[in-house]
């Protein structure tokens, strides 16, 4: 039977961060290099702990902040050793992101929804793996493209004094540096293989004796 749990606890409540890392998380000094980066992927984006964090608060500005409060906590989860507490943090996760009465119910399909019930039976560090893949996946398909084209994504990008033309001249240079550095490659290379060739040729052309 799949897991129950405590519903009358979750009416009404909302999310208390008991299990969130965020309270603990201290962020990386923000550059221009770190803000750039976040646009070549969701990974990267993710990767960057004040990444999270603005994302997060972009997020809460949707009113959608649930999804990665969620992936947080069950980051968290896999982190815990102590059997106990992470029984307990599991049950806090499920009530406050799972259960249907929860104000911060993340949105699964039934089939991860019936995995992870039945995961709760007995919980560990992944009972919630499948959930927080199609979370993260939500996120990179749906918040993350609205992140780049935001104002807050935006004002950060020009804070540093860089506007979107510098920063799209800087990767046509290094693109066209990039590009003429294996045009000469291929030069060197095609040079040692004629050269090997005539080699080639001056050989088969030294007389050989008469047998």
């Amino acid at each position: 039977m799949g897991y129950m749990g405590c519903w009358c606890s979750s009416i009404g409540r909302k999310y208390s961060g008991t299990v969130s890392p965020q309270r603990a998380v201290t962020c990386e000094p923000l550059t221009f290099e770190m803000v750039h980066a976040w646009s070549q992927s969701f990974d990267t984006l993710m990767s960057f702990k004040t990444g999270q964090k603005y994302f997060a608060d972009f997020l809460k500005s949707e009113y959608s902040d649930e999804n990665i409060l969620f992936w947080q906590a069950c980051e968290e989860l896999k982190r815990e050793r102590n059997s106990e507490k992470m029984e307990e943090k599991a049950r806090i996760i499920y009530e406050d992101f799972i259960s249907i009465l929860s104000p911060k119910e993340v949105s699964l399909d039934s089939k991860v929804r019936e995995i992870v019930n039945n995961n709760m039976g007995r919980p560990t560090p992944n009972t919630f793996e499948e959930a927080q893949v199609q979370i993260y996946q939500l996120m990179a398909r749906d918040s993350y493209p609205r992140f780049l084209t935001s104002s807050m994504y935006k004002n950060m990008r020009q804070s540093f004094g860089i506007v979107e033309s510098d920063v799209v001249d800087n990767e046509r240079e290094r693109e066209e540096r990039a590009e003429r550095a294996e045009q000469e490659e291929l030069s060197r290379l095609n040079s040692t293989n004629a050269t090997g060739s005539s080699k080639e040729v001056d050989i088969s052309n030294i007389d050989r004796p008469m047998e």
